[in-house]
């Protein structure tokens, strides 16, 4: 029987050595969220989400809104020409295409969004929408594309007033010699609406560019920004500091950690035209995927960004300045055996986290052992013991520092059978699932964290949709697929009423599966409550990994 483990009840998102994962609802789990921007007043978080067939869906021809009046046939029928004479190419599926794009918001409180938003029209339609950078001190932004009210739309950028939840019709900004016809467009614009940096193709590739206002909402011709800038790869996403002497963008030289990497340039003197070497994001902001669209705070210090780095492209908030290490900082690790739940002699192995090398090296004979940090670097842990080994850990000192942590404990839980512990990452389970499951494939075991109930209750949160989706939509493209929903528990508490929970939580995942259409003979659910914990209930860590969902696949 294949098994995957399912915790439930942990914070929603995750914070991983000072990269913070925006959490459901502004992160999808199948659709693309990117260009992440922050008002003025950083109250407030717009996005741009791609390929979401709940999008907005009025367009304009000749002052009429086809989509009130044509079939839903005729109507993806016209959209379907309209983008792809947009595209230059055939488009056969608009609705999941990279032209439907959508700005959607969040508000913003001391840095943590709250809810989301999805406008209507003026600020979105069927074509493309999003908002590249805030133009001014006040609610008005710059967005891609420029519109017509009697329909229709032209390449370029234009300015949007947001008043309470409503915003006003784009209205055009011109931009001498303009490449109307590149086909990937960034713009970032100083808070005095003064300067703009345009990345767009030059002979082939993505350069940025730079063009100032000559007079009300008329730029001057885009001029290079030359060659200490701009190099023989792609340039793109370009974001202003609040005080225009920082420029950040996106390049995917050579020489970063993989795909496309985040860099800043400062500005040299009073002008425009002279900057610094780039200097490269380090880790965890670039990583090995694509990371792009900067967007950086007033304080200079926190970071948006996009990333691929889950697969589709996420909203993610990280730290750029480290502090000093003024104090101790010291990680007391405790090596445990996963089978009996017992401190093991082992061998605790760290290095740099964003370095493949772990030089470093202790024998432990009591499973105890501790490590104290010299430097503001994050550091990844392991344990392992002959056949038995521990996931690696990062602990980043900057997350201590900034929670006046001086003495961290970590369990690092050591395993012989296969088992995979993703804590604290949303992933799917059954995103990569083979269609006939090997033998040791049986043998792994998945731990995940986005399935979430009320707290003593059997209530399935809201935010444990797209995983149980997701599931739904593997069970249902594979009939043959039977499987068996096994809740546990913490031991906290009346064994009895434990026990009975832990059977209402799983018989509540059921029921969900089967509203989405999966015969009911097909999942089977049983309750252990906490007679089978997977580490010993001896603090909350330890208690939140007994809080489970396993799900076994009994037939193939």
């Amino acid at each position: 029987m294949f098994l995957i483990i399912i915790l439930f009840e942990f914070t929603i998102g995750y914070s991983q050595h000072s990269l913070i994962k925006i959490p459901y609802p502004v992160n999808t789990e199948d659709l693309d969220e990117i260009c992440p921007v922050v008002s003025y007043d950083e109250t407030t978080l717009f996005f741009t989400r791609v390929a979401d067939v709940q999008c907005e869906k009025n367009l304009h021809i000749d002052s009429v809104d086809v989509f009130q009046f044509l079939n839903e046939e005729d109507y993806i029928k016209k959209l379907t020409e309209v983008y792809s004479q947009l595209a230059s190419k055939p488009i056969i599926n608009p609705l999941k295409s990279s032209y439907n794009q959508d700005i959607w918001y969040s508000k913003l409180n001391n840095g943590q969004t709250e809810g989301i938003y999805h406008p209507g029209y003026p600020i979105n339609d069927v074509l493309p929408n999003s908002i590249c950078s805030n133009y001014g001190m006040s609610n008005t932004f710059l967005v891609i594309n420029q519109f017509d009210p009697k329909g229709g739309i032209e390449r370029g950028f234009s300015v949007t007033e947001k008043n309470n939840d409503d915003f006003s019709f784009p209205r055009p900004i011109k931009i001498k010699d303009f490449n109307k016809i590149s086909s990937e467009i960034n713009i970032a614009a100083s808070l005095d609406s003064m300067v703009l940096i345009l990345a767009m193709a030059d002979a082939g590739n993505m350069d940025l560019f730079i063009s100032f206002r000559l007079e009300h909402n008329t730029y001057s011709a885009p001029v290079n920004m030359g060659g200490d800038v701009n190099t023989e790869f792609r340039e793109s996403t370009p974001m202003l500091s609040p005080d225009t002497k920082r420029l950040f963008f996106t390049s995917d030289r050579p020489g970063g950690y993989g795909g496309k990497d985040i860099f800043y340039i400062d500005r040299v003197g009073q002008t425009f035209y002279s900057w610094t070497n780039p200097i490269r994001l380090s880790p965890p902001v670039n990583s090995k995927y694509d990371d792009s669209h900067p967007h950086v705070m007033k304080d200079n210090n926190n970071i948006f960004f996009s990333s691929n780095r889950e697969g589709t492209s996420d909203i993610y908030q990280a730290k750029l300045l480290r502090q000093k290490i003024d104090k101790d900082l010291t990680v007391i690790v405790h090596i445990i055996n996963g089978e009996t739940g017992e401190k093991s002699p082992g061998e605790l192995i760290w290095g740099n986290a964003y370095q493949e090398e772990r030089p470093g090296y202790f024998r432990s004979k009591d499973g105890l052992c501790a490590y104290k940090f010299f430097e503001n670097k994050p550091v990844c842990f392991k344990a392992i013991n002959r056949n038995m080994q521990s996931i690696e850990i990062i602990i980043d000192p900057q997350e201590l520092i900034d929670e006046e942590i001086h003495i961290k404990t970590l369990e690092l839980v050591m395993y012989s059978d296969g088992r995979i512990f993703l804590e604290n990452k949303p992933t799917n389970p059954f995103q990569n699932l083979p269609e006939k499951l090997s033998e040791e494939e049986i043998k792994k075991t998945i731990l995940i964290n986005n399935i979430y109930f009320e707290r003593t209750k059997a209530t399935v949160l809201p935010e444990s949709y797209p995983a149980l989706k997701k599931l739904s939509n593997v069970l249902l493209s594979r009939p043959k697929l039977y499987i068996s929903i096994i809740g546990h528990t913490d031991n906290v508490g009346d064994p009895d009423a434990l026990k009975k929970l832990s059977e209402d939580r799983a018989a509540a995942i059921k029921t969900i599966l089967i509203a989405e259409g999966v015969p009911e003979c097909r999942v089977t659910t049983y309750g252990f409550g906490g007679s089978k914990p997977l580490a010993p209930n001896d603090t909350e860590e330890n208690k939140s990994k007994n809080r489970r969902v396993e799900i076994k696949i009994v037939s193939q």
